[in-house]
Formats: structure tokens, C-alpha cells, sequence
């Protein structure tokens, strides 16, 4: 029989920790451009919470909140105070993550958690530097009670003063198909300086993965599905590469705009 555990304690006593605040963006001016060399890329922002600035399309959200997530020292929810932006007006709902974009201080982070948060620094300057992703979970932030399933569309995604990584994934404590539902975009990223660790979790939805993770898929019994749910990760991942940015919902290219219009000012 199929078993689910609890995954959002952690994040929804994260989010409730604070009162945000709703912030609809401003309409972006434009007005007329001065000269600059061909290689320097302009971004507008029209988003900013605390230290973190970034453009907001509005295909992908029409408003967002900012709030200042205090610290916590609880078991499984042991993070420092944080920056946290949730995107409203989204064009999913219904899915297991709100979407949001988080805003790490490091070394707060480091001293709160020396046993995990240091190795996977390392592990995502790496990353970032050209280093190829293995097949292990790769590096992530906050830390939630589940395991990382799968990762697919994999790319290195720089942004204005860092660079990080873009991928997608799910997280569960039992053997869970693959599913619009749990599915989401994340971009986790580091200041150049260091300083600061980027969140991205978006969901994301696409025509080819059923709607939840009800039933196994196939027909199958949830035993039969666990026996052989490491080659079903491994085709869902081939799957899931090889479908163009654009099919999935939002699109990966519209997700990666956002992703690298980010500005860290503290």
C-alpha cells in the first residue's frame, strides 16, 4: 500500500514564521539607451525584497510577497533568518510547493549546520566552475526531511553577480512517480563573493506526467513499482531531457529569465 509521509512541515512552518507583505510590481520604463559594448547585457528589475532584486514577468507571476523568515534552531527546520519572496498570481496551483525564491546568508548557514551546509558548498562551486553532475543528489538548499529523486534538465545558469545551477526534481520519502503535483524547477546559486545562497523552487507541469501520485503508474502494485523504480527513474529522466524548454508549463526559458535577471545588493 502506497505510504506518504508529510513533506511540507518543514516549509510551511518556514513560511508561517512571518508576515509578508504583497508587493505588485511597477510597470517597467523604458527610456533611451546609452551606448554600451555589444558583451554587456542590460536587465531591467521591477522586483526587490530586502537584498534580492529581479525582473518579474508578468506571464509568470502578477505580484509577489517579501517577508524576513526568523531564524530556527528545531530539528529538521534549522535554518538562520533568511529572505524570502512568494510568487503570487502563478500560473499553476494546487502543486506541493509554492513558488519562491529564498535568500541564504552562508556563513549563518555554516554555523548553524558545519555537519552539511560546507560539503555542499563546495560540491555547487563545482558545479558552477564546469563540473559534471553525477547521478547523486545534487546540491540543494533549505534542507527538507526527503530524499532528492531524480534530477533532469540539468544546465549551469549564471545571473548577475553569481552563478548557479538549474534543474528539475522531486523530493518524497517513499517511492513516488513522477508527477505534475511534486515536480518542480529549482535554481540554487551562489553570490560571487560567497556571501549569499539562492533558492529558486517554481513548479513546473508537462502534457507527458500524470497528474499526481496517486497510483503507480503501468497498472502496477505499489510493490511491483517499488521493485523496479530505479530503471523507471532512469527512463522518467530521459524522458524528461529530452522534451524541448518550451513544452512544459511555465516554460524552462521563461523560468531561467527569471533566474538570471537576479541582483543580491546587501
Amino acid at each position: 500500500m502506497k505510504k506518504i509521509l508529510p513533506l511540507l512541515g518543514l516549509f510551511l512552518t518556514m513560511l508561517a514564521c512571518s508576515i509578508p507583505q504583497t508587493v505588485t510590481p511597477p510597470p517597467v520604463t523604458t527610456e533611451p539607451p546609452s551606448p554600451a559594448p555589444p558583451t554587456e547585457e542590460t536587465v531591467q528589475v521591477n522586483a526587490t525584497c530586502n537584498e534580492l532584486s529581479f525582473y518579474l514577468d508578468p506571464a509568470l507571476a502578477a505580484s509577489y510577497t517579501c517577508e524576513t523568515v526568523p531564524a530556527s534552531n528545531v530539528e529538521f527546520e534549522i535554518y538562520p533568518q533568511y529572505t524570502n519572496v512568494v510568487l503570487q498570481g502563478y500560473p499553476l496551483s494546487g502543486t506541493t510547493f509554492t513558488p519562491h525564491i529564498s535568500v541564504f546568508p552562508v556563513a549563518a548557514y555554516n554555523a548553524l549546520r558545519p555537519d552539511y551546509v560546507p560539503g555542499r558548498l563546495v560540491e555547487l562551486q563545482a558545479l558552477t566552475a564546469g563540473g559534471a553532475p553525477g547521478t547523486d543528489a545534487l546540491p540543494f538548499l533549505p534542507l527538507f526531511n526527503a530524499a532528492q529523486t531524480f534530477h533532469a534538465q540539468y544546465r549551469v545558469v549564471p545571473f548577475q553577480n553569481g552563478s548557479g545551477i538549474r534543474f528539475l526534481t522531486l523530493y518524497a520519502q517513499y517511492f513516488a512517480p513522477v508527477n505534475n503535483q511534486d515536480v518542480f524547477y529549482t535554481y540554487q546559486a551562489l553570490t560571487a563573493d560567497g556571501q549569499y545562497w539562492v533558492s529558486a523552487i517554481l513548479p513546473v507541469n508537462h502534457a507527458m506526467l500524470p497528474p499526481n501520485a496517486d497510483n503507480p503508474p503501468g497498472g502496477q502494485t505499489w510493490e511491483q513499482f517499488g521493485n523496479n523504480y530505479e530503471p523507471y527513474i532512469t527512463d522518467m529522466v530521459n524522458q524528461l531531457n529530452a522534451q524541448p524548454p518550451e513544452s512544459f508549463l511555465p516554460s524552462l526559458t521563461l523560468l531561467d529569465a527569471l533566474a538570471q535577471s537576479i541582483i543580491i545588493q546587501p
